[in-house]
């Protein structure tokens, strides 16, 4: 570590934040020109709420520079243009380090014109720009493209030929539950000893209720041998009888006063 009388590297602070590097320089330079190593500058930040000072790093190369500066700079009043007075203060930098400048050459500098990428992309930029065709052009090559070019096949994966299968199997035995159905109705119709003989007990139940037997004459009737019967209808078919009879009658009644011109008694 750099003892107090070897320290080189100052620090000039509460500079105005609207001065600027090149009239802080004037100022150091009309006095220590060529006395300095390094000079870094930080401007400040002027705002109506914070204002941040600016600030300047110098390396002398004697420390004997370092204690003149100071007593010329350590003090001094900078005036802005508003007529605002900033007294500068000097100080020892807390850090005595000083970036060092990269000397070492890079190999590839100037090489660029021999670079082979370089060289093709200068033959790429120098060859004439090539349109594209028009959209109607290019839709006329794709569709022909895809009427010349053969249909792939579809590819049928396990999954997609079970399915298929189980779907046949499942058609197959509807069609034959189909094709089943009307042979049993055939079958059924040829039989024909269920329906018929139904068909024929409700023919005669129908006939058998509309005729009824009565006695002959049941004064005579004394015995059971001598018993007679008569086939008569019902009281249904009684009543409808009565009735067209009455009807006749009365129809027979009127002809006969039309003719006589008498009314009927």
């Amino acid at each position: 570590m750099k003892g107090p009388l070897d320290r080189s590297k100052v620090v000039l602070r509460h500079l105005p934040p609207t001065i600027s590097q090149s009239m802080l320089l004037d100022q150091v330079d009309s006095r220590f020109a060529g006395r300095y190593n390094w000079f870094c500058f930080l401007p400040g930040k002027f705002s109506q709420k914070h204002q941040t000072y600016s600030r300047a790093y110098i390396e002398f190369k004697r420390p004997e520079d370092v204690i003149e500066f100071a007593e010329f700079f350590d003090g001094h009043v900078f005036v802005n243009e508003k007529g605002t007075q900033f007294k500068t203060i000097v100080e020892y930098a807390p850090s005595q380090r000083v970036p060092k400048h990269w000397s070492k050459k890079d190999g590839r500098e100037g090489t660029i014109l021999k670079d082979p990428e370089y060289l093709e992309f200068l033959e790429f930029i120098s060859k004439p720009i090539e349109n594209l065709p028009s959209a109607e052009i290019q839709l006329e090559r794709k569709e022909a493209e895809r009427a010349g070019s053969a249909k792939d096949a579809p590819i049928v994966t396990p999954l997609m030929d079970y399915i298929r299968q189980k779907r046949a199997a499942k058609s197959g035995a509807r069609k034959s539950i189909a094709n089943g159905r009307p042979t049993r109705r055939t079958n059924g119709t040829s039989a024909g000893s269920p329906s018929s003989s139904a068909s024929k007990r409700s023919s005669e139940k129908r006939r058998a209720s509309t005729t009824m037997y009565v006695l002959r004459d049941s004064s005579k009737a004394g015995s059971g041998k001598d018993k007679t019967y008569i086939l008569a209808p019902k009281r249904d078919d009684q009543q409808r009888a009565e009735k067209s009879g009455t009807s006749a009658s009365g129809s027979v009644a009127n002809a006969v006063e039309e003719e006589t011109g008498m009314p009927t008694l």
